[in-house]
């Protein structure tokens, strides 16, 4: 009997133990296609939910997937430290403040897209003919906004990436500047959208790269644990592993 004891008490004292050998943190997502899948009665699955795990077993940390939230609240949640990571986040000052920044892999260039019945743009004279949609609160690259803030563009503002491809469609503008990956999900998923639009060949010449990054809440408390992120994503980035959570966006197209 005393020995049942003493092996209860030990089991007892090796459980908090554990735990906080195994924190742990929520992943705040939502439904974002081709990269992470979040269906109403399963849990998210995809490229990135693939790469999270396999962060979080090289970190020694467990994941949780907050129920499906749209991506402005991740981000106050985030600032208010109610949940602990984001992931595919592009870096800005502002979100700086409230965010630890761990780049994994090397983001794609915004593009133009226009309607398919007009006129190619294939260069910076010709962007500065048109009006061009932009969204509000997406952060640009760096060096796009610079060129952005050059007065020979007439920019008009768009709430969101879907109304910018209305204000297109509805002739209120004549293309839109938006994310690679996120105007092919916005294409895709509204029906009025389909067959509607084309890329525009001009690129924008830039000369600096910017990464994708894994964010953890500088309110969480499980901050502590940056190093052993940035030490898993690391050896990912070293190792090349990460490369297999890549999404093909032209086969996609």
């Amino acid at each position: 009997m005393v020995r049942f004891g003493i092996v209860f008490l030990t089991l007892l004292y090796l459980l908090p133990l554990n735990a906080h050998q195994h924190p742990e943190l929520e992943w705040c997502l939502d439904d974002h296609p081709y990269w992470h899948f979040y269906p109403d009665d399963a849990e998210p699955y995809g490229p990135t939910v693939d790469l999270m795990h396999t962060i979080a077993e090289r970190a020694g940390i467990k994941l949780r997937f907050s129920p499906n939230t749209p991506f402005s609240r991740c981000l106050r949640q985030m600032e208010l430290g109610q949940t602990d990571l984001m992931a595919s986040l592009n870096y800005s000052d502002e979100r700086a403040r409230f965010m630890h920044f761990i780049p994994y892999d090397e983001a794609k260039p915004e593009v133009i897209y226009l309607l398919r019945e007009s006129a190619d743009i294939s260069s910076w004279e010709l962007l500065t003919r048109q009006r061009i949609a932009v969204v509000q609160d997406y952060v640009y690259a760096r060096e796009l906004e610079t060129l952005l803030a050059d007065d020979a563009l007439t920019l008009v503002k768009a709430a969101t990436l879907d109304d910018a491809f209305a204000m297109v469609l509805l002739g209120k503008a004549d293309a839109m500047i938006g994310p690679a990956q996120s105007t092919i999900n916005v294409i895709q998923h509204n029906p009025r959208f389909h067959q509607r639009f084309k890329r525009a060949s001009y690129q924008f010449p830039l000369t600096q790269n910017r990464s994708v990054n894994l964010t953890l809440s500088k309110n969480s408390p499980h901050q502590h644990l940056l190093p052993l992120l940035q030490q898993a994503i690391q050896q990912l980035v070293e190792s090349g592993e990460v490369k297999q959570f890549r999404v093909d966006l032209d086969a996609v197209e």
